[in-house]
């Protein structure tokens, strides 16, 4: 084995003769090439090695060297025990551009003993990774570097990101012939940048809102995107409301140590008032959302609007006031007014109606000669007040419409009935008394309600009046008696009345009145004449039914 050897020493010796006289005949500067990399590597290890030539623009080609993949100018080497020396012999050979050739070789020492550490090479701040050791181990002669945030479990540990930087992870490990090995692993530390921004979303034109932002990692600066109406101050901004729309208001935070932002935005609805409609309110009542129309640009802002004032009262029937929408409760928020009607319902005026009613009762009694005996008054009693109605102010009216019947006296006289000719030279029955009485009600409701644009009227009733006839029998001659005598005779005439919509209906009816006497007389103390005769006025009957407009209680 050490003639081996030594007969290797001496071919590469020999080799490198060789080259030294090609460099010295007077071409070396149009060809030249280094090799570089690790000078030791372990069984298994990965290492990388890098040529430079020159003049550049040429080509690279490696040595035939068990485990070396060629990348161009680069190459990987993976550790193995050669069979006949403890080192690794690699060789770069470069071509120039106009065909010159140059080479370099490296000798790299391999050890037995093998370790790789691997896992992740970032973390954030406290994220958990894992890191796993591979190779050969046996035994439990190994041990990790003590590290903030490193918990060991054998050939693996687990590493929190404790604070930003690099954080050094080694592992060392001696196998059974007393060869040490070891791996560092490098996990970068990283403090994520983040940035919130929080606040209202909606303003109206003229108020404002406060948006405050919030980074991490402490200690940041922060920068506003400038739009109108935003006034930055360090993790907080003004927004006032200008003009109508959607609005996107963005900051960017720079953690401290870094030169790398992160952004948040935050979209503001700004809206204002276009409209406000208000119809009528009652006295001493507070206006309520749905006594109003609201409309906002854009629309769907209306549950935001401040209305004033909201409660109104006055001292007559009706009085106008204003009604004012605002945008928020800024002294420069936007706004819109109108009238309102403040209606006082509990003031009510009379009001007078003129209403006839026909009285049918004296064409009947002017048969018997007491045409004028009635008489049928008309009253009323209507109050008048104004209410709210949906499309504003409207009239209310509500009230009675009476018939009273009265009688000009108790007692009349008419022509009596004429008797039969064999006793009307003894008697005579030319005058009776009629008495007159009267009795019913007559009462009709109306109303009038400008809400609905309906009037309504109900009601009625029946008047009567009752006809009696009564006397006694005259002598003619006094010498005779009149033993018994009867005179008799009745009535009833009436009006009926019913209200139909916006009718009066009048009706009536007489049962007919027949005047009857009876009697016996004694002429001469001898004689005895009995009678009995009779008269009819009226007959039994009517006069048409009657229908009679009810006047209107609408105002027109």
């Amino acid at each position: 084995m050490y003639r081996l050897r030594i007969n290797f020493i001496l071919m590469l010796l020999l080799s490198m003769i060789i080259i030294g006289s090609l460099s010295s005949n007077g071409c070396t500067w149009e060809c030249n090439v280094t090799l570089d990399g690790p000078d030791s590597i372990e069984v298994g290890q990965l290492i990388t090695l890098s040529a430079l030539g020159a003049p550049e623009g040429g080509s690279y080609s490696w040595s035939n060297t068990p485990n070396l993949v060629p990348y161009g100018a680069t190459a990987v080497l993976r550790g193995f025990n050669p069979q006949y020396s403890e080192h690794i012999w690699v060789t770069v050979t470069y071509t120039s551009p106009k065909g010159k050739k140059c080479s370099d070789t490296k000798e790299i020492w391999v050890c037995d003993c093998h370790i790789e550490i691997n896992g992740p090479t970032d973390v954030k701040v406290g994220d958990t990774i894992t890191l796993i050791v591979t190779g050969e181990i046996l035994g439990e002669n190994y041990e990790w570097s003590v590290v903030p945030g490193l918990v060991p479990n054998g050939s693996t540990a687990r590493f929190t990101g404790q604070t930003p930087g690099d954080a050094d992870i080694q592992f060392t490990y001696t196998n059974p012939d007393g060869k040490t090995c070891y791996d560092i692993h490098t996990i970068t530390v990283k403090q994520e940048c983040s940035v919130t921004l929080s606040g209202p979303s909606v303003v109206g034109i003229g108020n404002d809102i406060t948006l405050t932002a919030c980074g991490n990692p402490p200690g940041g600066r922060y920068i506003w995107k400038e739009i109108p109406g935003l006034v930055p101050s360090i993790d907080s901004a003004l927004f006032f409301g200008k003009s109508p729309g959607n609005t996107t208001i963005e900051v960017s935070y720079i953690p401290p140590g870094s030169d790398e932002p992160c952004t948040a935005i935050h979209d503001v609805t700004v809206f204002g008032v276009d409209l406000i409609e208000a119809s009528c309110v009652k006295s001493g009542s507070t206006v309520s959302r749905e006594d109003l129309i609201i409309f906002t640009t854009p629309a769907g802002f209306e549950d935001l609007v401040t209305v004033r004032p909201l409660t109104f009262s006055t001292l007559f029937q009706t009085e106008e006031a204003t009604i004012t929408a605002y945008s928020g409760t800024s002294m420069d928020s936007d706004e819109k007014s109108t009238t309102i009607t403040v209606v006082n319902s509990d003031l009510k005026n009379s009001i007078g109606l003129s209403f006839e009613i026909p009285n049918y009762f004296n064409q009947v009694l002017s048969t018997i000669g007491l045409g004028d005996k009635t008489e049928l008054s008309v009253g009323s009693s209507f109050k008048k007040w104004k209410e709210c109605c949906n499309f504003g102010v409207g009239s209310l009216v509500s009230g009675e419409i009476t018939g009273n019947l009265s009688i000009g006296a108790e007692s009349f006289t008419i022509i009596g009935i004429p008797l039969p000719s064999r006793v009307k030279k003894w008697v005579s029955a030319d005058l009776l008394n009629v008495s007159l009485s009267g009795e019913g009600s007559m009462a009709i409701d109306g109303s009038y309600n400008a809400c609905e644009d309906k009037t309504q009227w109900s009601g009625g009733g029946n008047l009567t009046v009752a006809v009696k006839l009564g006397g006694e029998l005259k002598l003619i001659l006094s010498h005779v008696i009149i033993i018994k005598q009867e005179i008799k005779g009745c009535t009833s005439i009436s009006e009926n009345f019913t209200a139909e919509l916006t009718k009066l209906n009048v009706s009536n009816n007489w049962s007919g009145l027949t005047g009857m006497i009876a009697g016996t007389i004694e002429i001469y103390r001898r004689t005895f004449i009995s009678f009995k005769t009779k008269k009819t006025y009226f007959e039994k009957g009517n006069i048409l039914p009657v229908t009679i407009s009810l006047p209107s209680l609408k105002e027109e």
